[in-house]
């Protein structure tokens, strides 16, 4: 896979190369708009968000060691440093560190410049997994995308996976796909590939009305 780099400002392509020389970065993959974004160039994106599922993912060595690289930089400004949380910024490049234990990583990820980035299709799962709550404007441009390649059904075989206790999920997902309200009020992303809101709601739509007419068969993929 060749990398579209070009969605990347200058200052998070010099962050992303920086964290790619981090000893524990092995351990972490980068998912989230950014990672999708690297991988299908349709939008720009600032924000490097990593997730690990061992139970030391962003303990205290982790802490200690992404500060060792970061701490001394004047341009480093800390949100959140606590056991399996990490959040910051640097010269206005959101980075955070997770631990998602409770969900297990289900691909094997891509390695882009030297990070494990997550698969679109385990991307396109957890941006279903972020539309239950409160779903903004480039949660569903990205699954807009990621739809064009992979299918909606694919997308609920990785969550039963990732997210296999939660038999609620493809109910809530279906219902979220075609829920917009929230995200009305949110801007819309700098994008690569020109798209216009109504037809990202439009084509979604179409998608949960489909799928919703399958339900019974992607509740099955929560019996397994």
């Amino acid at each position: 896979m060749k990398p579209c780099w070009n969605v990347l400002t200058t200052d998070t392509q010099t962050l992303y190369n920086r964290l790619s020389r981090l000893p524990i970065i092995s351990e972490f993959y980068l998912a989230g708009g950014t990672g999708l974004a690297i991988q299908i160039g349709h939008r720009f994106s600032v924000d490097l968000d990593f997730f690990g599922n061992s139970p030391q993912a962003v303990g205290i060595e982790h802490r200690k060691t992404i500060l060792a690289e970061l701490k001394d930089d004047p341009n480093l400004l800390i949100f959140w440093d606590k056991d399996g949380t990490f959040v910051a910024n640097w010269k206005s490049v959101g980075v955070s560190f997770f631990r998602l234990d409770p969900h297990p990583l289900i691909l094997e990820p891509e390695i882009i410049g030297g990070i494990r980035v997550a698969q679109i299709e385990e991307i396109g799962a957890m941006k279903l997994g972020a539309i239950l709550s409160r779903g903004t404007k480039k949660d569903y441009i990205d699954l807009y995308f990621i739809l064009k390649q992979q299918s909606i059904e694919k997308l609920f075989e990785v969550s039963a996976r990732k997210y296999p206790y939660n038999s609620a999920f493809p109910t809530f997902a279906i219902r979220a796909l075609a829920f917009f309200e929230d995200a009305e009020t949110k801007p819309m992303p700098e994008m690569i590939h020109p798209v216009k809101w109504e037809q990202v709601k439009s084509s979604l739509e179409k998608v949960a009305l489909d799928i919703g007419r399958k339900k019974l068969q992607i509740d099955k993929l929560w019996e397994k």
